[in-house]
């Protein structure tokens, strides 16, 4: 059963990626596994995912048994957030496809054209103000980089 799983995971993860959740849930987790919303949240962030307090109460409500999370549901853990944090790289990819000269820049236009038409819309009014508390000049530039960090930092829960 355990080949079978790890033959499983494979589909979605390549070995160097397994060996480096492996190390990390048992330098955390110890062999005892995952029991908190503490441990996990640290291995999952030291992985380099941003995960929100909801999600790991949601994960371990699911996935925990007999007090802890397992590295196999551990696992399974990572492949169903590495789908959501997918969606990230599709952000980039838009704000990439609409900075024509590769500068790390789109207009103010375009952004605003954005928020206000596609994924969960924003008012104009939403568009504006967020312009505003950024500093973003209506007919500026905008680094994306830096929206995307605002956007996509997990806001603290502690």
């Amino acid at each position: 059963a355990a080949k079978h799983f790890l033959l499983n995971m494979a589909k979605y993860f390549n070995q160097s990626d397994i060996d480096e959740f492996h190390d990390c849930f048992f330098l955390f987790g110890r062999e005892k596994g995952v029991t908190s919303t503490e441990e996990l949240t640290i291995i999952m962030r030291s992985l380099g995912f941003s995960p929100t307090s909801t999600e790991i109460d949601n994960y371990l409500n699911e996935f925990k048994k007999e007090g802890k999370v397992d590295f196999a549901s551990f696992l399974d853990i990572m492949h169903q957030h590495a789908q959501k944090e997918k969606c990230q790289q599709e952000i980039v990819a838009a704000f990439q496809a609409h900075d024509r000269q590769g500068t790390g820049t789109v207009p103010a236009a375009d952004l605003h054209h954005i928020l206000c038409k596609f994924g969960e819309k924003l008012s104009n009014a939403e568009v504006e103000r967020l312009f505003k508390e950024a500093g973003i000049q209506p007919r500026g530039q905008v680094r994306y980089d830096d929206i995307l960090r605002v956007l996509l930092t997990p806001i603290p829960d502690y």
